[in-house]
């Protein structure tokens, strides 16, 4: 008799706890789902019975590949983020819990109107989407444009707005590129990359190893994307627009700092959870 399906997680379970896996039970248990295609009450119910040969080897064919720490995310192919779920890929940044403060942000500061927003670096599109799909909800139907470099990342975004029926627009851009004064934003929204050169190497293998170093590499002082969006988001901002921007947890003051600079009010620095700088919004 072969093992069950609870066996072969338990297993499993152990086998990435020893390779360095931080959640090595719930991704025993995720990768088990994903290949059932079950939903975590009915793997529960399952538990007991016998896995079959064929697919206890799919099965340990996709946790070897976790324990080359390969974003659990990508295996899988998605993710979700303010309860929407998103598609992922290889070169593409996997969308983060953290973010969402960005977004949770922008909505309670968003004018009680239908506005003009922007989206820069927009990625897999996960901020754009959960802005348009919550302010949806509220019955604003917001204009998104939602722009990248990267023709991967506006490949993504446009199949998850798809997929999560967003009336949004794709734009390939770096950064202010592909606009002109025509273009007058309520609202401009950025996950840039902000990591410092030097310190990418200190990540974990998971995102160094794989995610995309477009995403990630802020260059040589973390701020080269502030600088830039910030310099220039006054000419595409309409009157009484407000610039809102994902920071790293101690970028607070020289961000705060451009923005003061570059003629921005009433800036205001947001938490995360952990009590961390992660948000931060000025107004023209």
């Amino acid at each position: 008799m072969g093992e069950t399906i609870g066996q072969h997680i338990n297993s499993a379970s152990k086998r990435l706890m020893a390779a360095g896996i931080d959640n090595y039970n719930s991704e025993a248990k995720i990768l088990m789902m994903f290949l059932l295609n079950v939903s975590p009450s009915d793997l529960f119910m399952q538990s007991i019975e016998e896995l079959d040969d064929v697919t206890a080897r799919r099965y340990k064919k996709l946790v070897d590949k976790r324990m080359t720490h390969y974003p659990l995310q990508y295996i899988i192919g998605f993710t979700y983020f303010m309860d929407y779920r998103f598609s992922c890929k290889e070169g593409v940044l996997i969308p983060r819990y953290d973010t969402e403060n960005v977004v949770l942000d922008a909505l309670s500061i968003a004018p009680d109107r239908k506005m003009r927003v922007l989206d820069m670096c927009t990625g897999s599109g996960c901020i754009g989407i959960s802005f348009y799909k919550q302010r949806e909800e509220m019955g604003y139907n917001d204009k998104v444009i939602m722009s990248d470099i990267s023709p991967e990342a506006l490949e993504l975004a446009s199949r998850n707005a798809a997929e999560n029926d967003a009336d949004v627009r794709v734009i390939e851009s770096d950064l202010f590129d592909a606009f002109n004064e025509d273009y007058k934003f309520d609202m401009i929204i950025s996950n840039p990359p902000y990591i410092k050169t030097e310190d990418i190497w200190r990540l974990d293998s998971d995102v160094k190893d794989y995610e995309p170093m477009l995403a990630l590499d802020g260059m040589e002082d973390g701020l080269y994307f502030y600088r830039e969006i910030i310099g220039e988001a006054q000419e595409y901002l309409k009157k009484d627009g407000c610039l809102v921007l994902e920071i790293g947890f101690d970028q607070a003051d020289d961000v705060g700092m451009l923005l003061e600079k570059t003629g921005f009010k009433d800036i205001t620095i947001k938490q995360d959870l952990s009590g961390l700088d992660r948000v931060a919004h000025g107004w023209i």
